[in-house]
C-alpha cells in the first residue's frame, strides 16, 4: 500500500526551517557555531529561517542576537503550547525532523528541504 492509499498526501516540503534555542542553537549557553554555519547555508539556498523557543519569543530574540544571525532570521517565536490539527501528532509526517547532533557531526551533508531542528 503506497502513501496515497494510506490517506497520506505527499505535499512538497516548504522551504522553511524552524530552529530551536536551548540545547540546539545555544548549547550550555554557548553559540553552536556549526548550526549557525548550517543555517546560513540553508538561508543562502533560499530557505526561510524561524527561531523558536519553549521559553518564549523573547528568549528566541535574545538567542538570535547572541548568535549574530538577525540578518538571516525572518521570525522569532515561542514554541506552541498547543497544536490543533486534524491529523493530531501525525501532522509531523509532512516535515523532516533533524536532531542537532546530526548537523553538528555531518554539517556539510545535511541538506533537507524544509525541517524542524531540535525537538517539537
Amino acid at each position: 500500500m503506497n502513501n496515497r492509499e494510506k490517506g497520506f498526501i505527499d505535499y512538497p516540503k516548504p522551504d522553511v526551517v524552524y530552529i530551536d534555542v536551548d540545547g540546539t542553537l545555544l548549547v550550555d549557553d554557548s553559540v553552536n557555531h556549526q548550526l549557525v554555519s548550517w543555517a546560513r547555508r540553508q538561508h543562502n539556498e533560499g530557505k526561510q529561517l524561524i527561531v523558536w523557543s519553549a521559553r518564549g519569543a523573547d528568549n528566541a530574540r535574545r538567542a538570535v542576537e547572541l548568535c549574530g544571525i538577525g540578518d538571516i532570521v525572518s521570525r522569532t517565536l515561542s514554541k506552541p503550547g498547543y497544536v490543533v490539527d486534524d491529523l493530531g501528532h501525525r501532522f509531523t509526517q509532512y516535515m523532516e525532523v533533524i536532531h542537532v547532533n546530526d548537523i553538528n557531526s555531518n554539517a556539510q551533508d545535511c541538506k533537507p528541504a524544509g525541517v524542524f531542528v531540535g525537538s517539537i
